[in-house]
């Protein structure tokens, strides 16, 4: 089973969030105020505060990922209904030669960027459509190709893969993903379109797509209590769906600060108590597609929204060896579809396995030597 890890490519300016947040803004902004305020426990890159603008730094980060023993990166990417964002990692793979052994695949961050986190709910700053037009199919299509099609780009049984990270963003998650598959069969393309499963709700997406992602920790912060109901979510996906995007924002906002007042802090031997548990396994049983987990090397968005922050701590080498293990161990997940770490660099939600000035690298260093004791087999496809 190969180990990728997330890239979170947020951190070079662009004239949305200089017009949004002020000239020069990035992901770094939130990264520093934290630590100058003592938000978290503070954390930054070893190597110091970088701009993914620059080639060489671009080229750095993969060849450090790869020197580690991390197989690939699935990237953030980021497409809305007027052009892409954040595309200077993109730029960089269309001419890059990768490490060796080292691939990439695309996770489409398929939701609108607003002020919500910092409490202005209905400034859209950009905005992926709901129901998207089959031409905003079609251009996006066309600009995924070449990368769909390049050597460097991550292939399971001879097809490229993609991901859609909020299915249920989409007014019609059913019908936009049968367009989708059209639009690529017309550019000579057959992807595996998986999705990210972040609530119960999401299970009914696995009769469609052709396989999942447990995306952790979001996973394990809406497994308890309102949140574990299938049907109230369920329902709160349909009144969604049934208002504007604006509307929704400021809803969930609402809901959001309803269910999480102040700030919340969750043990990592809690979060291992669910990852390991009979009610996580069977619900994994039930999906109809094939599973993989996304890792989680702990949790904290401090930086963007400060007291309302939430927070799963950071594992130790015990504690991470154990989610490791039982993922690599458990028959149930794919043997084909390359194992995520959340992340590699998210710093601005204190999800990052890069070595970090504070933390070290040991979370890095388990994540790649942690061996399998299964024996490598074809994956049954549930």
């Amino acid at each position: 089973m190969k180990r990728y890890a997330i890239f979170f490519p947020q951190f070079n300016e662009i004239e949305v969030n200089d017009l949004a947040w002020g000239y020069g803004f990035t992901d770094w902004s939130l990264v520093s105020v934290a630590n100058a305020f003592d938000y978290w426990q503070r954390r930054a890159p070893a190597i110091g505060f970088y701009n993914l603008a620059d080639e060489q730094v671009v080229e750095k980060q993969f060849a450090t990922a790869a020197k580690a023993g991390v197989e690939g990166f699935g990237i953030y990417h980021y497409w809305f209904e007027d052009e892409s964002e954040l595309g200077a990692v993109e730029h960089y793979l269309e001419h890059a030669s990768l490490p060796k052994n080292f691939d990439y695949f695309y996770i489409w961050a398929n939701e609108s960027w607003s002020k919500r986190w910092a409490g202005k709910d209905t400034d859209i700053l950009k905005t992926v459509s709901t129901e998207p037009s089959h031409e905003e199919i079609r251009r996006h299509v066309n600009y995924l190709k070449p990368h769909l099609e390049s050597a460097s780009y991550t292939h399971v049984s001879g097809r490229p893969l993609f991901v859609i990270y909020r299915p249920e963003f989409f007014k019609d998650p059913v019908g936009t993903l049968a367009a989708y598959r059209k639009a690529f069969e017309s550019a000579g393309l057959n992807p595996m379109v998986g999705y990210c499963m972040k609530s119960l709700s999401d299970m009914e997406y696995s009769r469609h797509f052709d396989f999942c992602y447990l995306f952790e920790p979001r996973m394990f912060f809406n497994f308890g209590g309102l949140r574990k109901n299938r049907f109230v979510q369920t329902a709160y996906k349909k009144i969604i769906h049934a208002v504007s995007y604006s509307t929704a924002e400021k809803w969930s906002s609402m809901l959001s600060k309803l269910l999480n007042r102040g700030s919340k802090t969750y043990t990592f031997k809690s979060f291992l108590d669910y990852f390991v548990s009979s009610d996580r396994d069977q619900m994994v049983g039930r999906l109809n597609c094939p599973v993989q987990n996304v890792l989680t090397c702990g949790w904290n968005n401090a930086p963007r929204y400060r007291q309302h922050f939430t927070e799963l701590e950071v594992p130790d080498y015990k504690q991470f060896s154990v989610m490791l293990d039982a993922s690599l161990n458990n028959p149930k997940y794919s043997q084909e579809i390359p194992l995520l770490c959340n992340a590699w660099n998210e710093w601005s939600e204190g999800a990052a396995i890069e070595p970090c000035h504070y933390l070290g690298d040991v979370m890095l260093k388990t994540y790649v030597n942690v061996a399998a004791t299964v024996k490598p087999g074809k994956d049954d496809g549930k």
